[in-house]
């Protein structure tokens, strides 16, 4: 036992320092000083979420295949790579390299953490315990990110370059305990004749598979995959909505620390909510709050407009960790990486396709009804995939 809590602790270790973006709350208005329009920024994110649509289960395979320190050490080369394109970029295609490599980092990592979690606590029989344990991973992965929103508005009023600078630096640190970690041992998947192609085919099956024998997870994935794809949208246009109302690149940098030091408490208490309501329960009236908290960020006064979008990440955050344990129980620990990247992938072909339509959208309606359009789809597919749901039952 003291051996897997060792390799938790070093994930840890590993994740603090995975996390540290220190462009997080700014790279919006870094590319507005690089001179690109809202529209040019849309279609960055959307090359983004397009590399993560194109990799994100092909990636996640590999770390099913071959191992799951294999994928996070890819991912943490493509990190350096997107700090290196940004610091040199200077213009949009550069920027499209910098964009794909972040991708890239996403698909690496999407769903392999958890997965030498998971498998480190089932070693021991001990997987009641995921819940606190990816609680922790979420609040040192967000405690890591609100140290970089806060480090990183001070570093860009010096200068860009000690922002990205400073990021390939950490990044480059990441990869001490990243080599630390010990892999647990895992379900193989069964050997296949023929090239790799095959068992990446195989793989995509088994998790089709988990998709059709658990309908239960059907609403629960759709509700988590279009709040957080919203969500995505809110926070990373905030930050030049922000700005529109007179903040300033370090009030806004505090503003996403507080975010973040908000999400670390929640993360760390989700496993005891997760004991005391059932999970259908928090999953109905945590969508009835992020609709709540969505209006109030639309239509409330400056102040309340801050807390509206806190509350909006902090539900998020919450809900996240159990989730996660929720899905998990229901995966063989071939698969587990797999199923996660194709809950990653649909998120981000929804942000592929909103993000830019949103971009374009505020340039000629303004951000107040860009929100409200935004809510109105948000509601509109929600509804449409619970209604289907009811029927097809019927």
């Amino acid at each position: 036992m003291m051996k897997n809590k060792t390799n938790n602790n070093v994930l840890y270790f590993y994740l603090f320092f995975a996390q540290l973006f220190f462009d997080r709350a700014l790279w919006v208005i870094y590319l507005r000083d690089k001179g690109m329009t809202f529209g040019e920024i849309g279609i960055l994110e959307a090359v983004l979420h397009l590399a993560i649509v194109m990799f994100e289960v092909p990636t996640g395979m590999i770390a099913d295949l071959y191992g799951r320190k294999v994928s996070l050490l890819f991912g943490n080369f493509c990190s350096l790579a997107y700090g290196t394109f940004m610091l040199l970029s200077g213009s949009f295609s550069m920027f499209t390299l910098a964009f794909m490599s972040m991708g890239l980092v996403v698909t690496f990592h999407s769903g392999a953490e958890q997965a030498i979690a998971y498998d480190t606590l089932k070693q021991e029989n001990r997987e009641k315990q995921y819940t606190r344990v990816v609680g922790n991973m979420t609040a040192i992965a967000l405690l890591s990110l609100s140290l970089a929103n806060f480090l990183g508005g001070f570093m860009a009023n010096i200068s860009w370059t000690v922002v990205y600078g400073s990021m390939i630096f950490t990044h480059l640190i990441a990869l001490i305990p990243l080599f630390l970690i010990k892999e647990p041992p895992r379900e193989k998947t069964e050997e296949l004749a023929g090239r790799w192609y095959h068992k990446f085919n195989h793989q995509f099956k088994q998790g089709l598979r988990i998709w059709k024998m658990n309908p239960s997870i059907h609403v629960p994935v759709a509700l988590f995959v279009l709040a957080s794809a919203v969500l995505t949208i809110i926070i990373f246009y905030g930050q030049e909505y922000f700005i529109q109302l007179g903040y300033t690149p370090a009030a806004i940098g505090i503003v996403f620390t507080v975010e973040t030091l908000l999400g670390v408490v929640m993360a760390k208490i989700a496993y005891r909510i997760e004991a005391r309501f059932k999970f259908f329960s928090i999953l109905y009236y945590g969508f009835g709050l992020y609709i709540l908290f969505f209006l109030l960020f639309i239509f409330a006064v400056d102040w309340a407009v801050l807390l509206s979008f806190l509350i909006l990440g902090q539900l998020l955050s919450l809900f996240e960790p159990i989730f996660s344990s929720y899905i998990q129980q229901l995966l063989e620990s071939n698969v587990r990486s797999t199923f996660f990247s194709m809950i990653s992938l649909t998120q981000s072909f929804i942000i592929m396709i909103g993000f830019p339509l949103f971009g374009f959208g505020i340039e000629r309606i303004g951000f107040t009804a860009g929100f409200v359009w935004l809510l109105a789809a948000f509601l509109a597919l929600a509804v449409l995939f619970l209604i289907f749901k009811r029927l097809k039952k019927e």
